[in-house]
């Protein structure tokens, strides 16, 4: 292949050209006059350029690099001659940079579809671009030739079939990469598998420790909830014989309640004989005004004086008349028998709502153990129920004891008022007011005491005359008194066995009440009375806290078990996992025995094609170092070792100058271009700079005599190269000039 024309808008150059003879072309220029940019023109031009490549670390890919500076599309056209026929090849960038292709014939204009801008380089030059850019483009300090898949594909098809398509690197990468999936730290598949598989063992053995200590755990909690039935029989008993004893309190009360009954019948005979109360009260207390009248009346008759002056307003009722008097002592008096008949509140029954909330508080404790919804929701109504009724209790009781204690100190005030112990005085007491305005209205009158007195005396003896008629033997005021205090006496005591008797009737029926149905016999109770109630409830109430905590930590085993999953299950996956190992760990053995076998089999290949592709370097070698060295030998990765002349040892590279170096591999890139690419241009950006003159011109010789049969590119910064070589064509012309003659001689 001979390239005849190049035309760029790449990079630095705007739409410039760059004509080509074919054989020797010496391209020179100086610093950043794209000489380089033509190279990666022309690989661009051939392969294309790598849209997806992307900028990482100190790489720049060629689309951003070589981005044209006019801010120009990239484009370009190549003119070549490939087995005699003028093609030519364009790319624009209207899709993506250089992707758009096209190729035709350069005299008929004629399209070329076979070429298409991702197989136009290896269609043309018979090679991938890591193959020619590895041994056809050679640029300063890239002289090196580092390994390939596609170049040791190359390599291996110059000693195999020439359809065959084989790289140990890239089958062995394969491989490596099967074993990396399977063993790699953590996160291969084998080690997967191991880590969940010793997962499940640990799950095993930890369920296995949880059931161990659950039947450890249950059986501890059997035995406490068997001495929790104990020392229930125990309090049980012991409230048998609580029984007993409130029995025998009931019985004691029932006879204080007969007794007390008793008693109110017969107080009840005693006044049933008596005249009305209020009766007795008003003719006592009238009997009484009178009495003082007779006494007043008569005291101020015995003085022979009158008091007809005004007196100052009575402290009670100040100036009232008689009836306003009258009728406000009535209200007064009545309020203070009520107050005196009044009882004190009796304690409110607050059992029921106790056993309430207590009936709550166990279904709760029922239901919270059981988790059974509807002893919850009975429990939470149970247990407000009994909590309002209680709180209704206390506070009835509150105002009943509230509205008692008013009564009694309005009925004390009055009484404090009045000056009087009771009812009755009260009601003498306004009498009093009332006869004193009548005693101020007759000594007003003109001191008609003696009228009064017989008044007096005839309103007593009417009085009296009356008493005896319902109440015999009260013909006297002192005999009257006796009777009427007399009475007095057996109301009150019918009053006090009336509240006795209801009090007894109370506390019986609470008693009965808290008794309940049932009663043990006392047989049966004996046994339990050296128990310590308060002992035993305090052991119940420690059995209980230990059962609760004990049956918590029974319910989270239970409970961590089941998250753990099935042993069962787990058994099963187990044995799974040990079969799934069992198999990748043959496949890993598999893929071990198949590198080594590939090795082996690399090694046979190589020892096929190593020897050719030496010989032709150490042939370049010796030529390009002037005989200095004579053999090369190359391993796997293409590294170089290389043989003086004359010496029994080979020397690695680092033993080498930078110039030999580069002679080196440019011997070894030569002799792979002969091998596999021979009529692919060569091209050499500044490949010659270490090289000194001397070398510099045997490698310039080898490569103008490979120019006789392919095209060869060398851009240089220097005039050295040109130079050289027309020291060289002199040289070949002087030397073609003295043979002539010697012909011509001879």
């Amino acid at each position: 292949m001979i390239i005849h024309l190049m035309r760029a808008t790449f990079g630095k150059l705007d739409e410039q050209e760059l004509r080509l003879d074919p054989g020797l072309n010496v391209i020179s220029g100086g610093n950043e006059a794209g000489k380089s940019t033509w190279l990666a023109f022309l690989l661009a031009m051939l392969y294309g350029i790598d849209s997806k490549d992307r900028i990482r670390g100190g790489h720049l890919p060629d689309k951003v690099k070589y981005q044209p500076w006019s801010g120009k599309p990239m484009a370009g056209t190549v003119e070549l001659t490939v087995h005699g026929r003028t093609l030519t090849l364009e790319r624009t960038s209207r899709t993506g940079p250089l992707t758009d292709f096209r190729a035709w014939d350069t005299g008929t204009g004629t399209a070329l579809d076979e070429l298409t801008g991702k197989t136009c380089g290896e269609t043309l030059l018979g090679v991938e671009a890591a193959v020619y850019a590895r041994s056809g483009c050679l640029r300063q300090q890239r002289t090196s030739v580092s390994a390939d898949a596609q170049l040791e594909k190359r390599l291996s098809r110059l000693v195999t079939a020439a359809d065959e398509d084989y790289s140990y690197a890239e089958v062995d990468e394969k491989l490596k990469k099967l074993q990396t999936a399977l063993r790699h730290n953590q996160t291969g598949a084998l080690p997967r598998l191991e880590a969940e598989r010793s997962a499940v063992l640990a799950s095993l053995q930890q369920i296995e420790l949880h059931q161990r200590r659950l039947a450890e755990l249950e059986a501890a909690l059997h035995e406490l909830k068997a001495q929790r039935a104990e020392i229930e029989e125990i309090l049980s008993g012991l409230d048998a014989l609580d029984k007993q004893a409130r029995l025998s309190r009931v019985t004691a009360s029932e006879t204080a309640l007969a007794e007390a009954r008793a008693d109110r019948e017969a107080w009840q005979t005693v006044c049933a004989d008596l005249p009305d109360e209020d009766l007795l009260q008003d003719l006592e207390a009238e009997l009484q005004q009178i009495q003082r009248e007779l006494q007043e009346t008569a005291l101020k008759e015995n003085s022979g004086t009158a008091d007809p002056a005004l007196p100052p307003p009575d402290p009670v009722f100040g100036r009232m008349e008689p009836r306003e008097a009258h009728d406000k002592a009535a209200a007064d008096a009545t309020l203070v028998r009520q107050a005196a008949e009044a009882l004190p509140p009796q304690q409110s029954r607050m059992l029921f709502p106790l056993i309430a909330l207590l009936l709550g508080i166990v279904l709760g404790l029922a239901g919270a153990s059981l988790t059974v919804l509807p002893l919850l929701i009975a429990s939470a109504l149970l247990f407000i129920g009994g909590l309002g009724w209680l709180f209704w209790h206390l506070i009835a009781r509150r105002r009943r004891h509230d509205a008692y204690i008013a009564l009694q100190q309005e009925a004390a005030s009055i009484l404090e008022q009045y000056g009087a112990e009771n009812a009755k005085g009260v009601v003498l007491r306004a009498i009093h007011y009332i006869r004193s305005l009548e005693a101020q209205q007759t000594a007003a009158d003109g001191g008609a005491n003696r009228r009064k007195l017989d008044a007096l005396a005839d309103r007593r003896a009417a009085i009296l005359t009356r008493l005896e008629a319902i109440m015999p033997g009260c013909g006297t005021p002192e005999k009257a008194a006796a009777l009427f205090q007399e009475a007095a006496r057996s109301r009150q005591a019918l009053t006090r066995a009336q509240a006795l008797e209801r009090q007894l009737g109370a506390q019986v029926q609470d008693l009965r009440f808290a008794l309940g149905d049932t009663a043990v016999h006392d047989a049966d109770a004996r046994r339990y009375a050296a128990y310590d109630r308060q002992i035993e409830t305090q052991r119940l109430e420690a059995l209980e806290r230990r059962i609760e905590a004990m049956t918590s930590q029974v319910d989270q085993l239970a409970g961590a078990i089941g998250q753990m999953g099935d042993s069962l299950a787990l058994d099963g996956r187990l044995a799974n996992l040990e079969s799934d190992i069992c198999r990748l760990e043959e496949r890993y053995d598999a893929l071990t025995l198949a590198r080594k076998a590939l090795g082996r089999a690399d090694e046979s290949l190589r020892a096929r094609f190593s020897p050719l592709l030496c010989e032709k370097t150490s042939v370049l070698l010796k030529r390009l170092t002037g005989g200095k060295y004579d053999g090369v030998l190359l391993d796997r990765d293409l590294h170089i070792t290389v043989h003086p002349c004359n010496s029994p040892v080979f020397r690695p590279l680092s033993c080498l100058s930078g110039g030999t170096v580069d002679q080196l591999y440019l011997a070894l890139r030569l002799a792979i271009c002969e091998l596999l690419i021979p009529e692919a241009p060569i091209v050499l950006d500044d490949a010659l700079v270490y090289f000194d003159d001397r070398h510099a011109a045997l490698a310039l010789e080898t490569l103008r005599e490979l120019s006789e049969t392919r095209q060869v590119l060398i851009f240089t910064c220097q005039s050295r190269e040109k130079r050289i070589l027309d020291e060289l064509a002199r040289k070949r012309q002087a030397d073609t000039s003295i043979c002539s003659k010697a012909g011509n001689e001879s």
